[in-house]
């Protein structure tokens, strides 16, 4: 079925936003290398600013997901960036001598612009002039109302900003799409990590990366600086080698009332409320954050082949054999006690062995993650495998 126009226009912005945001971590990633100690900024002068102790580049991406266009000379995506830079210029928000102006566009520029002029600066000095008296005549004469506000914020600067703004003008048109533009990013990763991982590096990545975008975004952090990128990087290349496995949930899930309501018949619930925890409690919404976190990390490593199931069949038996040492001590001390007490019993098992420390079992030598013991444990219950209460297996 043929995508209406309306289908477009709809996604557009929203994948624009997304595109703004994978290219600001590529650009950060091929830049790093040859500025001095970057750091990145994402709708601050612009869709995205680079500064280093020496100069700012400024980034405009435009992304159109319709047959590509050409970049003409009144074009609206051009002159909008105009618009931009030149009030940066004249508010002195920039310093229009140390910046460079750069727009890139999924567009293609023909030869027969004078924005053809403007790809990657290809002009001699003895030519700026030219191009500022073809940006003159179409800010001077054209009835186009669109861009009616642009052609005035640029008619505003002087001759010597005009030639210094031209001059340090980067238009890259051609540029790589959306669907392009992992692929970029990992030719960036190639040496970070081992060839049958790259898809699964780069989604960690992506996954902190747009946790700091939105965090510079809403103005928690003033900027990404390089070495914080770079230090990622070096981190999520250490989970995965031999000893180690990359933690694709670090953060704790919030539980609402309603997901325990959903999960109330799962078994590893029903042994809590075995060992009077309250379903309503936040003792219970941790076990199921655990229990989801591990559930999910476990599958997604399986599905990634970074675990083999032969390791996760040992883990899980050692975790049992744990558990089995210290359940028969406690067994034992059930004999002779009242249903109230065995209750007992069994919350403060689980409570000071399980909840308030945590077996240090690891699955690998260097994955420290608590959140996966617990929530394995809670798997176990839930198959019925392990349990709290002494008498589990008959109470369920």
């Amino acid at each position: 079925m043929a995508v209406s126009q309306t289908d477009f226009s709809a996604k557009e912005p929203s994948l624009g936003y997304f595109y703004q945001v994978k290219y600001a971590l590529l650009l950060l990633l091929t830049n790093a290398k040859n500025l001095e100690n970057p750091k990145i900024r994402i709708e601050h002068l612009d869709d995205v600013d680079i500064e280093d102790i020496n100069s700012v580049n400024l980034y405009q991406t435009k992304l159109h997901i319709k047959n590509k266009a050409n970049l003409t000379d009144s074009s609206v995506d051009f002159w909008k960036t105009i618009r931009i830079w030149s009030e940066h210029i004249s508010n002195g928000t920039v310093n229009v001598d140390h910046t460079i102006f750069n727009l890139i566009t999924t567009e293609a520029v023909p030869d027969t612009s004078i924005l053809y002029k403007l790809k990657d600066n290809n002009f001699k000095d003895s030519e700026t002039q030219e191009i500022i008296d073809k940006l003159d005549i179409i800010a001077l004469n054209s009835t186009n109302d669109t861009n009616r506000k642009a052609y005035e914020a640029y008619s505003q600067l002087s001759v010597d900003n005009k030639k210094k703004l031209v001059q340090n003008i980067r238009i890259i048109d051609n540029s790589i799409d959306i669907s392009e533009i992992d692929s970029k990013i990992k030719k960036q990763l190639i040496f970070s990590t081992y060839p049958d991982y790259l898809d699964a590096f780069l989604e960690i990545l992506d996954g902190w990366w747009f946790k700091k975008a939105i965090e510079n975004l809403v103005g928690r952090i003033e900027s990404i600086p390089s070495e914080e990128l770079q230090l990622k990087i070096v981190n999520i290349g250490d989970s995965f080698k031999a000893d180690n496995l990359p933690n694709h949930f670090p953060d704790q899930m919030e539980i609402t009332d309603d997901e325990v309501e959903n999960l109330k018949e799962k078994n590893f619930l029903k042994q809590l409320e075995l060992i009077s925890i309250s379903i309503n409690s936040r003792t219970v919404k941790r076990a199921i954050s655990d229990f989801r976190r591990a559930f999910e990390q476990r599958s997604k490593w399986l599905r990634l082949q970074l675990l083999n199931p032969d390791e996760e069949e040992e883990y899980d038996k050692r975790l049992k054999d744990y558990w089995k040492n210290i359940f028969d001590i406690m067994s034992d001390e059930a004999d002779g006690k009242g249903s109230d007490e065995l209750k007992d019993l069994g919350k403060n098992f689980y409570i000071e062995q399980f909840a308030k420390t945590c077996p240090q079992i690891k699955i690998r030598e260097k994955f420290n993650e608590d959140f996966l013991t617990r929530g394995s444990y809670q798997i176990l219950a839930d198959s019925k495998k392990i349990g709290w209460h002494p008498n589990f297996k008959n109470e369920l």
